[in-house]
């Protein structure tokens, strides 16, 4: 490589490392959501609203672990998520309360490489085995991880999706004949198709297990469901990488970092939540 060639792949390299990703969107109105939902919860005497928005802000976070490909589990996970929990429980006089949505993602994190290669040895019968079991662990798993089984069929739809994503990028780039492709269109066209029932499964459940818990009123209802319905068609165009949409630098710096650091960011602001209220019960409503 010249070195004008080296100078001009640096700055590219520098120009891609300083682009926002699709992820940092998502990350960012996740954690604002979080925020939104959290604040209500622990300040306000009427939170219906907070509450309605802090709905949106779960199925990012399940939907993004499904996506993702990485089979490590950060040991930092671990530690914050028994971390908050202790935390919840102490401001619930040290009754038992569902481990916090970290540890969730850490279940997940270890069953999707097995999720994944059944589905891809068994099709649709895999699918239909996992789905069957989720829903069967419905009224069972929220008392076991925050969210239970509705989060994890977030994390269904986002490892259908990236499936169905991976699926096109292989088709689109292999070189392969039209008769030779076949086999390859056949199976994009089926991650389509299971990623969108997967979507279907997750909205519906997640509504229903939501409304069951907070009794929302038809407005606020109407507005959760239309907020899903936007959420779930974004997912469904979810692809990670650089952003078509790159704002100016000054707020692209600031999803940068919200993406970079969204679990130091959520930690930190649901533990100054729980001890605020903790050392200064007067600021809770309750």
């Amino acid at each position: 490589m010249s070195q004008a060639s080296a100078v001009a792949y640096d700055r590219t390299h520098s120009v891609n490392a300083r682009a926002v990703d699709n992820t940092d969107w998502l990350k960012t109105a996740a954690i604002i959501f979080v925020v939104v939902g959290h604040f209500g919860y622990f300040f306000m005497e009427d939170d219906l609203w907070w509450s309605v928005f802090g709905r949106f802000a779960a199925p990012s976070f399940f939907f993004l672990q499904g996506y993702a490909h990485s089979r490590t589990v950060p040991l930092r996970w671990i530690a914050i998520g028994i971390t908050l929990t202790l935390l919840e429980s102490w401001n619930a006089d040290w009754r038992w309360v569902a481990p916090n949505i970290l540890l969730s993602y850490v279940l997940i994190r270890i069953a999707r490489p097995h999720a994944q290669a059944f589905v891809k040895t068994r099709g649709w019968i895999a699918f239909a085995v996992i789905v069957s079991l989720l829903l069967a662990l419905v009224p069972v798993a929220g008392k076991i991880a925050d969210y239970g089984a509705e989060g994890w069929l977030w994390a269904l739809f986002g490892l259908c999706q990236r499936r169905y994503i991976d699926d096109i990028s292989s088709g689109g780039t292999s070189g392969e004949t039209r008769g030779s492709a076949t086999p390859t269109l056949i199976a994009t066209d089926t991650a389509g198709r299971m990623r969108l029932v997967a979507c279907l499964v997750a909205v519906v459940v997640y509504i229903w297990q939501e409304q069951k818990e907070y009794s929302f009123p038809a407005v606020p209802l109407a507005v959760v469901i239309v907020g899903l319905g936007v959420l779930s068609i974004s997912m469904c165009l979810f692809v990670r990488g650089k952003s078509r949409f790159q704002p100016p630098e000054k707020i692209a710096g600031i999803l940068r970092f919200i993406g970079r650091h969204t679990l130091e960011i959520y930690a930190i602001q649901l533990a100054g939540s729980e001890l605020l209220v903790g050392l200064v019960p007067d600021l809770s409503p309750e």
